[in-house]
């Protein structure tokens, strides 16, 4: 370009007419010009990057919610080896938060902090309460499915794969204790 110093990063889409002297006001006015050209603030990549953290944010505070649910069947369900089955399916949801953290702190550098308040069950009804978590877990699933299509890296992928196929496993065993 002018003079081999490229002064500004966008220079290269700049092609000097060299009709105008280079010290003339037209020149000057295309020198300006070339200076407020948008740029995008960062590569699109940081920004898709940015996006799934937001998501892994709130796959986390999915989590906490189903953990909640999981608890409060297990204070109101009665026979001891049904809260043991219970307490297996809560601590695959504290494992998918570890899991997230895991994928939150490779992507972002950070460890995930959530700030999440305690849901307030007061239901009695356990058919109630598993039907609502039936249909929380599904909810998980769907969006589960949106983070596992934006992730790039093949071990966050798998386990992300191994979330999904852990919360299909206990959407069905609460069926089967909605139906018992």
């Amino acid at each position: 370009m002018l003079g081999g110093n490229n002064m500004y990063y966008n220079q290269a889409f700049y092609q000097p007419d060299y009709r105008f002297n280079s010290n003339t006001v037209a020149f000057q006015g295309i020198k300006d010009l070339q200076s407020h050209i948008p740029q995008p603030y960062r590569p699109a990549k940081l920004r898709i990057d940015d996006k799934i953290s937001e998501l892994i944010e709130e796959a986390a505070k999915i989590e906490k919610r189903l953990f909640a649910y999981d608890k409060r069947i297990m204070e109101i369900i009665e026979s001891e080896v049904d809260k043991k089955r219970i307490l297996k399916i809560s601590f695959n949801q504290k494992k998918h938060e570890k899991m997230f953290g895991e994928i939150y702190q490779g992507l972002t550098g950070r460890k995930l902090l959530i700030d999440f308040k305690d849901l307030d069950l007061r239901e009695e009804n356990i058919k109630a309460i598993i039907d609502n978590r039936i249909f929380q877990g599904f909810e998980a699933i769907d969006f589960y499915r949106k983070i596992y299509f934006l992730l790039a890296a093949v071990e966050w992928k798998q386990m992300m794969y191994e979330i999904i196929g852990d919360e299909q496993n206990d959407i069905i065993k609460y069926i089967y204790y909605l139906n018992k």
